[in-house]
C-alpha cells in the first residue's frame, strides 16, 4: 500500500472514530420545524405523481423517520417508485437506514453498486446508482442523502458531513431519497431514466427542505 493510500485509510478510520464518539456522547437539537414533504410537486417535467400505499407497520418502525413521503411517478418511460424518509435529528452514523446496509438482510442482492453524477439546477451531485435483485426480478435503484444545502451519495461521506453540520451549524436534519424501477432488458436504459428523473427531483426536494 502506498503512502497516499495509507493516509486516506487513516483518515477514514479517524473519521469513523470521531463520528461514533460524537454520536454517543453529544446531542444536537432537532430541526425547529418539519418540512411539508407533501408539497413536493406531483408533476415533474413529463412525470405525474400519485400517492402510494402506506408503509407496512414493521417497515415504518424500522425506518423511524419523522416524516415519510411515498409516491409513484409515471411517464412515457415507465413508472418510478419514490420515497423520502426525513429525520429532524439523525444521530451521526445512525437512524438513516441505507439501502446498501438494509436490503441484503431482507432478501435483496446487490448485483452492481456504483455512483453517478447528476447535473441539476442547484449544482452537480453524486448519487448511489445500483442494480438489485430479488426472487429473479431485477430493479434499478438510485438513492442519496439530502439536506437543505447538500446531496451526498456514500454512507461514510454522509456521516462525515452530518458531523460537520452538527458542529458548525448545530443542525443535522436530512433525508434519505430512494428511486426504484423494474429492469426489463437493458439495465443501462433504466439507470438513464432514473438519472433524468433525479435531475428534476433533487432541486424540488431541496426547496422543500429549506
Amino acid at each position: 500500500m502506498g503512502a497516499s493510500a495509507s493516509v486516506r485509510t487513516a483518515g477514514v478510520a479517524v473519521a469513523l472514530v470521531v463520528t461514533l464518539l460524537v454520536s454517543r456522547f453529544v446531542t444536537f437539537p432537532a430541526a425547529a420545524t418539519l418540512p411539508n414533504l407533501d408539497r413536493v410537486a406531483t408533476t415533474l417535467g413529463p412525470w405525474s405523481g400519485a400517492t402510494a400505499p402506506p408503509l407496512d407497520a414493521d417497515v415504518a418502525r424500522t425506518l423511524a423517520a419523522d416524516q415519510y413521503l411515498h409516491r409513484y411517478y409515471t411517464g412515457r418511460d415507465g413508472a418510478i417508485e419514490m420515497d423520502v424518509a426525513y429525520y429532524s435529528q439523525p444521530r451521526v452514523g445512525a437512524n438513516m437506514h441505507s439501502p446498501l446496509n438494509c436490503l441484503p438482510g431482507t432478501g435483496w442482492q446487490m448485483v452492481d453498486v456504483g455512483e453517478t453524477d447528476i447535473a441539476t439546477s442547484t449544482g452537480r451531485w453524486k448519487v448511489r446508482d445500483t442494480i438489485v435483485e430479488r426472487r429473479g426480478s431485477r430493479y434499478a435503484l438510485m438513492y442519496w442523502f439530502q439536506s437543505d444545502h447538500r446531496v451526498v451519495a456514500g454512507e461514510l461521506a454522509a456521516r462525515v458531513y452530518l458531523l460537520g453540520d452538527a458542529l458548525q451549524r448545530r443542525r443535522t436534519a436530512a433525508g434519505l431519497v430512494r428511486l426504484i424501477m423494474p429492469v426489463q432488458g437493458d439495465a443501462a436504459s433504466r439507470r438513464a431514466v432514473l438519472t433524468s428523473f433525479a435531475t428534476l427531483l433533487i432541486p424540488e426536494i431541496g426547496a422543500r427542505l429549506q
